[in-house]
């Protein structure tokens, strides 16, 4: 009896410390403020962890009320409760703020402009409110959650006071335990980080990365600005404010053997300049190689072209051939007029001799044409012309 007595007592006591210090919310008005000022307000009166969360139901009235009721379920922390409170009302506050007059005579094309915005503007915010959060046992190391973290809160536009306002619903656990202690000396967004990476920060993860960075070179697969952004997040790992002067001295030591002559003769003075001109000694290169390759495929296509005709002189050796045959066949004794056939004959043998074909292969395409007279139309053997022009 005497615990429940006192965990009423207790409970009495934050609803009356809720009622007399904090302003609560109905579910109108800016969402984000109000969730501010009621955890400055927590951490002005000491309350807890769990005392914020048992004071929840204390601090909402009217619709947000109805609402916590509807979610109770879901809510099994403070900073749950953050989370999926400021998806319901993030919105509801902003168009308040940016309501249009109603006795402004707006087009509708502005009006549908205004809602696209108004939506993509709710769809960041809520992506901010949802993560990434962090806690000693996170999966990521500070220094990824916080570039992370740094993403989202430029896509938002956000300020450094407004990531500062915000940082706690992004801590859990010993983390969220960590700021409740140390917020008050804290009044800066790069205060901040650079505490959070002292308190959360391996020393086991910087060495890692200081003997990568010491012994990293540039692959054969690897381009030059997977290369650059490798390099710069090791120095980030290292030390965050490692000067720009150190990290060219690091992207000059691993660069590729092939591209660090070219670069080198340029004298580069920042890293921005380095990556630059890499690139462009990297595109250079690249298009040279391409272009080698392709000549010998010219060349081949151009040997074959040149040898393609080198089987005419086959064709023209068999023709050469059947002439030869046939010539040999015209030149046979017949068995009249045998001895003038036999004159005809030796007569023929040295025209053909005198006119071989392979000599002068311009005469085998006249090979219709008479060797005793030269006249067109018939052979030699039916030839009525003698050798000196006289009819037989």
């Amino acid at each position: 009896m005497d615990n429940s007595s006192s965990n009423i007592n207790k409970i009495t006591s934050l609803e009356n410390l809720i009622d007399m210090k904090f302003n609560k919310y109905s579910g109108v008005g800016d969402a984000k403020v109000w969730l501010l000022q009621t955890m400055n307000q927590f951490r002005q009166c000491g309350l807890r962890r769990m005392e914020q969360f048992q004071s929840i139901p204390f601090l909402l009235i009217d619709e947000a009320y109805f609402w916590y009721i509807r979610h109770i379920a879901l809510i099994g922390n403070f900073e749950s409760f953050s989370k999926l409170f400021l998806q319901q009302y993030l919105s509801t506050s902003s168009l308040e703020q940016n309501i249009i007059p109603a006795e402004m005579d707006t087009p509708s094309t502005d009006i549908s402009s205004f809602s696209s915005t108004s939506h993509l503007q709710h769809t960041i915010a809520d992506e901010i409110i949802k993560k990434p959060t962090f806690s000693r046992g996170s999966k990521d190391d500070v220094h990824e959650w916080l570039e992370k973290l740094e993403q989202r809160f430029q896509m938002a536009k956000w300020n450094d006071e407004q990531k500062l306002q915000y940082i706690s619903i992004h801590l859990q656990e010993d983390a969220y335990r960590w700021w409740t202690q140390t917020s008050t000396t804290i009044k800066t967004w790069s205060a901040f980080t650079e505490v959070v990476k002292k308190a959360f920060g391996s020393t086991k993860v910087q060495e890692l990365a200081f003997e990568q960075l010491k012994w990293y070179k540039q692959t054969i697969s690897q381009s030059i600005t997977q290369y650059y952004d490798k390099i710069i997040e090791l120095c980030k790992k290292v030390d965050p404010i490692m000067p720009d002067s150190l990290k060219l001295k690091y992207l000059m030591a691993g660069i590729k053997e092939s591209l660090k002559l070219y670069v080198a003769l340029q004298d580069p003075k920042t890293t921005d300049t380095f990556l630059s001109i890499a690139r462009k000694v990297e595109d250079t290169l690249t298009l040279t190689s391409t272009n080698n390759e392709v000549q010998p495929n010219n060349i081949n296509i151009n040997a074959a072209t040149f040898q393609y005709p080198s089987a005419q002189p086959n064709i023209s050796q068999k023709s050469i051939n059947q002439i030869r045959h046939d010539t040999h066949q015209y030149s046979q004794p017949q068995p009249h007029h045998q001895n003038h056939q036999h004159n005809t004959q030796n007569w023929n043998q040295r025209k053909i001799r005198n006119h071989d074909p392979a000599r002068y292969p311009q005469y085998a395409q006249r090979s219709n044409n008479c060797y005793n007279c030269g006249t067109p139309g018939h052979y030699a053997r039916d030839c009525t012309r003698t050798h000196f022009g006289l009819r037989k």
